[in-house]
């Protein structure tokens, strides 16, 4: 199932910058499940091959990052809870956008710490023109993580906040952005959660029938 069609084409990344679907691929690698939550980002080398491949980090940086920890578990284990936390951070701020309540204090707060992380955009010279890129000033890491911070957040304060979307099934809770004309959609996926749903409900149906017969 690709949950990740809808919202990349949404907002698109230039140079170093995350893109919305970053933001929300982040959010997303805690991936709630019938059997559980299945954690993504099961340890620091993980963590750093997924920013990796987001673009957020190059590959001498993560290879640095884990020369930089290696042998060392309680720092991996400090800065892998670091970025679990801004993650857990930016689910409950869009939980609250969807939820049109207010988000928890502890919440924003972390995720401001977050996007007070100091990193620095600069114009680069690019085929038809300039890209924006970014320069590596101070932790790597807690840039690319400011970077994915922020991307959510400018996006919470836009007009189109009210599309971010927290699949229906509670046994997905997937976060998306709703690029439906209507603007209505329920699920992450409609061929898996939305049938879900409806087979759920047909067997309520048919348990309450079988209630009443008796």
């Amino acid at each position: 199932m690709d949950h990740h069609a809808d919202h990349a084409q949404h907002s698109q990344r230039h140079g170093h910058q995350a893109s919305l679907a970053d933001g929300l691929d982040f959010v997303n690698t805690l991936v709630h499940g019938r059997a559980g939550d299945r954690e993504e980002l099961s340890d620091l080398s993980s963590a750093l091959r997924w920013l990796r491949q987001h673009e957020l980090l190059h590959s001498f940086m993560v290879d640095e990052q884990l020369h930089l920890h290696a042998g060392n578990a309680a720092a991996e284990q400090r800065v892998l809870a670091r970025i679990r936390r801004v993650r857990a951070a930016l689910r409950e701020l869009l939980n609250a956008t969807v939820e049109r309540r207010p988000a928890d204090a502890a919440a924003l707060r972390e995720v401001n710490r977050a996007l007070r992380t100091q990193y620095v955009y600069e114009l680069v010279p690019a085929p038809d023109g300039v890209s924006l890129d970014h320069r590596h000033d101070g932790d790597p890491i807690a840039g690319a993580v400011a970077r994915l911070a922020e991307a959510i957040s400018r996006e919470l304060t836009q007009a189109d906040a009210g599309r971010l979307r927290v699949c229906a099934n509670d046994e997905c809770r997937w976060v998306f952005f709703d690029t439906s004309p209507a603007g209505r959609r329920k699920w992450c996926d409609m061929s898996v959660c939305g049938n879900r749903a409806k087979v759920a409900r047909h067997r309520a149906r048919q348990r309450s029938s079988a209630s009443s017969t008796a």
